[in-house]
């Protein structure tokens, strides 16, 4: 197991993005209509590079490397040129960061900001999905056409955000939601190697050198704990429920039995991503907290922005376990668990993972402000795109 979970993996990454058809009305005050659009697969080779083994503590500290590379024969009938129609995510997170600054920032920068990008008349970015994905869709910071962009620019190349890369020439930017993620490094990781207790096998114990983080509102959902999904330990006897440390979440998530099932005429225990999860008395303490105060979004999502550093709300495919709220803003979205459920299938006396694939939506705040662009918006949880890692097959 131990050649397996440190040997190279090539994995499937797809996306499918919700492509907004009434843009110009959802500025005018009407909800959004979407269509899913896609998918966009990518074939995701991960590394592991092993930086220490910790005899005493039974540990190994790692790094991961992941590189996505385009699959067009698995992009069904899509093609990398097609474009798509998404609420702008850089100039909604400009705007919500303006939000937590004095209120004359918003006032004297906030109409200014479109002015970044190639159509000023609008809060929504057109543009090839894989360009939005990976690729990158180009900033302009033109300051001697618009000198009021001087200040944002400077805070753009001291500090660009997660979502924006530098160009070849000076002040040209490029917007893509995952390029930062594509070649980087993430960790470091330490995970027990189960020689001394081999119900440990498996277990996540530190993210980014921390084994209780301070993200979060207690002790218990700080501590990094559950398994990388790539290697567990025995169910030595049934379990109700396996756990996970998901870093794009910096939480652990649970999964509950469900049946056994037959994959390739093995027999695994299969485990799935229920309500449960989103459940206040499980989700409560991951809510931040805003002027001394929890302040939870709806059920069935969760807000990572202290997390991924930028302003991003995570959810399950298509709102699956939410609110029923939530829906009835993002029109054209249709739940379904077999399509959407995130899970898990572990052959029990190895812990040898069978199947897998772990599913998630991305999306955004959208609220009104005194702006010309923001003043007359439909305000919800607004869908930008939901992908799957299927790391098993």
């Amino acid at each position: 197991m131990y050649e397996v979970w440190s040997s190279p993996m090539v994995l499937s990454f797809t996306c499918y993005l919700f492509n907004v058809t009434n843009s110009d009305e959802v500025m005018r005050g009407e909800n959004p209509r979407m269509v899913e659009y896609g998918p966009f697969s990518y074939d995701e080779i991960q590394e592991k590079q092993i930086i220490d083994v910790d005899e005493e503590r039974d540990e190994i500290k790692y790094t991961t490397r992941s590189t996505y590379i385009f699959n067009k024969y698995r992009s069904i009938n899509v093609s990398k040129h097609d474009k798509v129609t998404i609420l702008n995510p850089a100039y909604i997170g400009t705007i919500q960061t303006l939000t937590s600054l004095p209120p004359d920032f918003m006032k004297k920068y906030g109409n200014s900001i479109p002015k970044l990008f190639q159509n000023h008349s609008t809060i929504f970015l057109k543009a090839r999905a894989t360009d939005v994905l990976f690729g990158g869709v180009k900033v302009t910071c033109n300051t001697k056409k618009y000198p009021e962009l001087n200040l944002i620019c400077k805070t753009l190349k001291a500090k660009p955000p997660p979502v924006l890369r530098e160009g070849d020439r000076e002040d040209v930017y490029y917007l893509s939601i995952f390029q930062r993620i594509n070649g980087s490094l993430r960790g470091p990781f330490t995970v027990s190697r189960g020689l001394q207790d081999i119900r440990k096998l498996g277990n996540i114990t530190s993210y980014d050198g921390h084994r209780v983080q301070t993200l979060w509102n207690t002790e218990s959902c700080n501590t990094v704990k559950g398994t990388d999904t790539v290697t567990w330990a025995p169910l030595v006897e049934p379990l109700p429920f396996v756990s996970t440390f998901i870093p794009e979440m910096c939480r652990t998530i649970e999964a509950d039995y469900e049946n056994d099932v037959s994959i390739h005429g093995i027999t695994g225990s299969q485990f799935i991503m229920k309500e449960r999860v989103w459940f206040l008395n499980h989700s409560e303490c991951y809510c931040p907290i805003v002027n001394n105060e929890l302040e939870c979004p709806p059920q069935g999502l969760t807000d990572v922005t202290n997390c991924q550093k930028v302003p991003i709300i995570l959810s399950e495919p298509h709102f699956l376990h939410a609110d029923p709220e939530v829906l009835n803003y993002a029109r054209g979205l249709v739940p379904n668990e077999d399509l959407h459920k995130t899970y898990i299938v572990i052959e029990p006396y190895t812990g040898t993972p069978l199947s897998g694939q772990k599913k998630t939506q991305l999306n955004l705040k959208l609220t009104r402000e005194p702006l010309e662009l923001l003043s007359n918006v439909s305000e919800g949880y607004f869908p930008l795109m939901w992908c799957e890692n299927v790391r098993f097959s």
